[in-house]
C-alpha cells in the first residue's frame, strides 16, 4: 500500500512537471484582437483595422520580450528582477524598468571605455 501511494505521488509530480515544462517551451506571440469593436459602429474614423491592431500588439509583445531578455542579462538580484518582470507584464513601457535598464547599460558602457 505504501509503495502504491509513493508511486501515485511520483506519477502525479511527473505529470504536473511535464505540463509546466511544456508551457515554458511553447512561446508564441498570441495576438488575438476583436474583429469588430463597438466604437466601429459609431465612429469608424477613430478605430484601427484588425490587421493594424494585430501589428501593434505583436510589436508590443516583441518589445516586452526584448526587455525581459535585457533584464535577465543585467547583474541584479533575483528578487528585484522578478519585481521588474512583474512590472513589465503590467506596463510594457514602465519608466521604472526603463530607468533600471538605462542605469545598468550606462555603467557597462563606461567600464568598457
Amino acid at each position: 500500500m505504501k509503495k502504491l501511494t509513493i508511486f501515485c505521488g511520483f506519477l502525479l509530480c511527473l505529470i504536473l512537471g511535464l505540463q509546466k515544462a511544456h508551457a515554458q517551451d511553447s512561446l508564441k506571440l498570441d495576438a488575438r484582437v476583436k474583429q469588430r469593436m463597438l466604437l466601429n459602429q459609431f465612429e469608424t474614423d477613430y478605430v484601427l483595422t484588425a490587421s493594424e491592431r494585430i501589428a501593434l500588439r505583436q510589436s508590443r509583445l516583441a518589445h516586452q520580450y526584448r526587455m525581459k531578455e535585457i533584464l535577465d542579462s543585467i547583474d541584479i538580484s533575483d528578487a528585484r528582477r522578478r519585481r521588474l518582470i512583474q512590472e513589465l507584464k503590467k506596463n510594457p513601457f514602465s519608466e521604472r524598468v526603463q530607468s533600471v535598464i538605462a542605469n545598468h547599460t550606462d555603467s557597462e558602457d563606461k567600464m568598457e571605455q
